[in-house]
């Protein structure tokens, strides 16, 4: 004897909802969030850019002023340096006296 029933007779001939509501309640939030979620995560991305590019800009300017100022510093001193060492007393020139070695009797306390 043959039955014409499907196996699944529990059902009572009624077929099974197998996530079709839950998919189709998935689906429709995620057309109706994904326009806003992707703006903030582009806000966010944008923003993340953003602070990422001005440290860059702002750690580049540091260096070239840092570089600066050490370059500016070391031209300034070589300057110094060299005006100094070329640089005459304001009393006038100096005698020098060739020949002559002063001995230790010379220097000797009374």
């Amino acid at each position: 004897m043959s039955t014409s029933r499907p196996a699944n007779a529990s059902s009572g001939g009624r077929p099974r909802l197998r996530g079709g509501l839950v998919g189709a309640g998935a689906a429709a939030c995620a057309i109706c969030c994904a326009a806003p979620l992707m703006a903030l995560i582009g806000i966010g991305a944008t923003g993340a850019a953003a602070a990422a590019l001005t440290a860059a800009f702002a750690g580049g300017v540091f260096a070239l002023v840092v570089a600066g100022a050490t370059v500016g510093a070391v031209v300034v001193r070589r300057r110094r340096g060299r005006a100094a060492a070329c640089a005459t007393d304001a009393s006038g020139p100096v005698a020098v006296e060739l020949g002559w070695r002063p001995d230790a009797a010379d220097y000797a306390a009374p």
